[in-house]
């Protein structure tokens, strides 16, 4: 290896904290401190990670994340990469994981610069409530198939997160389809927070996001999310709550609709509703 001040290699996920089986992503922040050029991704090799537990064990590795494409590093540049590690590396346990990058250069003689070491923290999500519900399945003729969803509580930097896990219905999960952020959870909540799944197989998950603020969202099958919006409480017409319209269809009753920066998908123009710092969601 060279000394790592040629290239400044750094590792950011953003939070220290993730939900078990929620997807683990890292970016990669390349700095160039030299007066040449580097060249990045020219090959397989060019990017690599190291996942160790507690005082240093090795995780079992699945896989090599894409290498992404070529790119050239001038003089004084930075980039930043983003790389998903948990289909690559075993995170499967809760704990503690240090996880480092090393960085080569192949026109730099080969040389390797790593980034110093991240600890990530893998925890468990307190279970609120769970539904189960049959999917169709892209086979023709075959049985449906049982999706298991899970609203979860937990902390993350400090605040309290609502999750969706979307799994199979085996006892543990033989399948995890996914673990999705869904926005701040107020510490004491008013009234109950709605989560139903409707005749097409949509989720439905409303709940308090902050002291007058609440998120509505809906997920597919998959536990992917389709949209998310805001509404508050109102004076005239009360506090929001998921109900039925006349045609029995999920909707928000009550409150006001307020566009914000987490709506998905993103509103047109610029919202004026609570900022995305005040919600401080995790990367969803």
């Amino acid at each position: 290896m060279v000394q790592a001040n040629l290239l400044d290699v750094r590792l950011e996920a953003g939070r220290s904290n993730f939900l078990l089986d929620e997807p683990i992503v890292v970016n990669v922040v390349i700095r160039n401190n030299t007066d040449k050029r580097a060249l990045l991704a020219a090959d397989k090799e060019w990017i690599q990670f190291s996942v160790s537990r507690g005082r240093g064990v090795p995780v079992a590795k699945r896989g090599r994340p894409p290498e992404g494409e070529v790119y050239i590093l001038k003089a004084g540049e930075t980039v930043e990469r983003q790389f998903r590690l948990d289909p690559f590396y075993d995170f499967s346990e809760p704990g503690e994981y240090g996880v480092r990058a090393m960085v080569r250069v192949p026109n730099w003689d080969g040389a390797v610069i790593p980034s110093r070491q991240s600890q990530l923290q893998v925890m468990r999500g307190q279970d609120l409530v769970s539904i189960e519900r049959g999917v169709s399945t892209a086979l023709g003729g075959a049985a449906p198939e049982v999706r298991r969803y899970t609203l979860q509580k937990a902390t993350v930097a400090g605040r309290h997160f609502m999750y969706l896990r979307t799994a199979d219905n085996n006892s543990p999960s033989f399948k995890v389809f996914n673990v999705l952020p869904l926005g701040t959870l107020i510490h004491r909540a008013r009234g109950e927070f709605g989560f139903q799944v409707d005749a097409s197989g949509v989720v439905h998950v409303f709940f308090q996001c902050h002291v007058r603020h609440f998120l509505y969202c809906t997920l597919n099958t998959r536990g992917e999310l389709l949209r998310r919006q805001m509404y508050m409480t109102d004076p005239f017409r009360g506090t929001p709550a998921l109900g039925r319209d006349v045609r029995g269809r999920f909707v928000v009753n009550g409150g006001q609709r307020v566009p914000s920066e987490w709506d998905f998908p993103a509103p047109l123009k610029r919202p004026r509703g609570l900022p995305a710092k005040e919600l401080g969601l995790p990367n969803p």
